[in-house]
């Protein structure tokens, strides 16, 4: 596959909908990004876009995502993502590509072992209002820090291009107070 150029970077990280993918692809490029997952794909188009964008600026000779989605699971009123269309999709951009289906509860707990060390983690939360009230979403974080390094991020994407982001140690104190019982809020 033909490397995107920097005008297809800038059209990319300065337009594309939702804004949200505009903060991952611009987030990758500056951290020179190499390893990362991505739970709830949408569409399907944000993860080639990253991964050609890690492709382009991390000097890494392989990119290593995973996709983790519910697929054909979906409810009736999303999107249709079909696993093996994704597969083959990914096949074809070069990259260590993985696809895992299911939620982000059952998910992150199946694969948080074999992915240490991972840049980037975008969570497309949908929907879901205050994800740290939920019982599934806060067992799932419990795994995050396992995943990730010092310099690791993790991004939060709500509806109307609202998002959170998190280091290693903003992911630890979030943790922390799910453990002690605190009420954990979103900051938006």
């Amino acid at each position: 596959m033909k490397p995107i150029s920097a005008l297809q970077y800038f059209t990319w990280s300065q337009f594309s909908k939702p804004s949200n993918d505009r903060l991952a692809l611009r987030a990758i490029k500056k951290n020179k990004f190499r390893s990362l997952v991505e739970v709830g794909l949408g569409e399907g188009v944000r993860c080639e876009r990253m991964i050609r964008v890690a492709q382009k600026y991390s000097g890494a000779k392989t990119i290593r995502y995973t996709g983790v989605d519910l697929f054909e699971a979906r409810e009736s009123s999303e999107t249709n993502l079909k696993l093996i269309e994704m597969h083959r999709q990914l096949n074809g951009l070069g990259a260590k590509a993985q696809l895992v289906p299911g939620d982000f509860g059952s998910a992150t707990q199946r694969i948080a072992n074999s992915h240490l060390r991972t840049d980037l983690v975008i969570i497309d939360c949908g929907n879901q209002g205050d994800v740290f009230a939920d019982e599934e979403f806060a067992s799932a974080w419990k795994f995050l820090p396992r995943m990730l390094h010092a310099s690791s991020q993790v991004m939060l994407f709500f509806p109307n291009d609202e998002y959170e982001v998190f280091n290693f140690l903003d992911v630890e104190d979030q943790l922390r107070k799910l453990d002690s019982g605190v009420e954990v809020k979103r900051a938006a």
